[in-house]
């Protein structure tokens, strides 16, 4: 591998499609599109260690006819560091990788999934991501405000309990 080119490894610990995209910087470093969807969260491009970009999956490089010079396509990746507009279906790590080595945003395996389900369906399937995303964000500011509430009650009581030795807030419990 080389600095500039478009790599790539199975997303899960087998050789098979789908796969996780970036470009090698050189010196066993990678920038890709990290998304979160553990916690909901929008991705952001970093620059990572060849070790956490590949997680002990075997990596392979795309091979282009046509693409720009290696200083270019590193120098694509590296200007868009930080960026957090993940989009799974527009502009994921494999719309990253490829516009990075030909200044063209595609993803061939948002491109098979359009063959499947259509530019309808992918557009159903987004809002459907949108929504999910919007409700785990909602359950974990919930979960937060209720914690908080509880924890309020739980202070004000203790407050309230003059004398400790008669165990009158537990009593409350």
């Amino acid at each position: 591998m080389a600095q500039g080119d478009h790599i790539y490894c199975s997303i899960y610990n087998n050789s098979k499609f789908p796969y996780h995209h970036g470009i090698d910087c050189g010196n066993d470093t990678i920038i890709h599109y990290q998304n979160n969807y553990k916690h909901g969260k929008d991705g952001i491009i970093l620059w990572v260690p060849m070790t956490e970009f590949a997680k002990h999956r075997k990596i392979y490089i795309k091979k282009y006819d046509k693409c720009d010079p290696p200083i270019v396509v590193f120098m694509r990746a590296k200007r868009r560091l930080g960026e957090k507009n993940y989009n799974v279906f527009y502009n994921n790590c494999e719309h990253f990788a490829h516009y990075c080595k030909t200044g063209k945003p595609i993803s061939l395996q948002v491109d098979k999934a359009k063959e499947i389900i259509g530019d309808n369906g992918i557009a159903v399937a987004d809002g459907l991501s949108k929504n999910l995303i919007n409700v785990i964000n909602s359950v974990e500011s919930s979960k937060n405000y209720i914690h908080k509430s509880i924890e309020d009650t739980l202070n004000f009581w203790r407050k309230k309990d003059d004398d400790d030795n008669d165990n009158s807030f537990l009593n409350l419990l």
